[in-house]
């Protein structure tokens, strides 16, 4: 597996905001953009965007949010609370412009006073249990 030697390298437990962290399982180029912060290696990309709350929206109104916005394609749609944060994840496969089908992981975590959403897009389900594992370890500091 070859990294892009001009962006910097990373691995491990990643702090991407002051209240959310990640822990990347291996190593992992690491960029800022407008977007959110994209970490990548060959075969997975992932995407991470955290919010702060909408004024007065509960945790469990922001779940009933997400839980409503799950595309009906959707697969393997999972919830948990555990930690502080709830969560809420599903499979989805998309095909863009070009024909080439995406498949997606989509996660979305609520803490108290934060939200972050990751999107993980593996090139074959070789990668999965890597954006699994990712997405389970997003974790929220109150």
């Amino acid at each position: 597996m070859s990294l892009n030697p001009n962006y910097a390298a990373v691995s491990g437990h990643q702090q991407a905001t002051s209240r959310w962290a990640i822990t990347l399982p291996g190593q992992f180029n690491r960029r800022e953009e407008d977007a959110g912060l994209c970490y990548w290696r060959p075969g997975l990309t992932l995407w991470l965007k955290a919010y702060g709350t909408e004024d007065g929206v509960s945790v469990e109104d922001r779940m009933l949010r997400d839980r409503a916005n799950v595309p009906s394609a959707a697969t393997d749609i999972t919830e948990s609370v555990e930690g502080g944060v709830s969560r809420l994840s599903y499979r989805l496969s998309e095909t863009r412009a070009d024909g080439v089908v995406v498949k997606g992981l989509y996660s979305f975590a609520h803490g108290e006073a934060g939200q972050a959403m990751l999107a993980a897009y593996t090139d074959d389900d070789s990668e999965l249990e890597a954006a699994r594992l990712v997405s389970a370890s997003l974790s929220y500091i109150a």
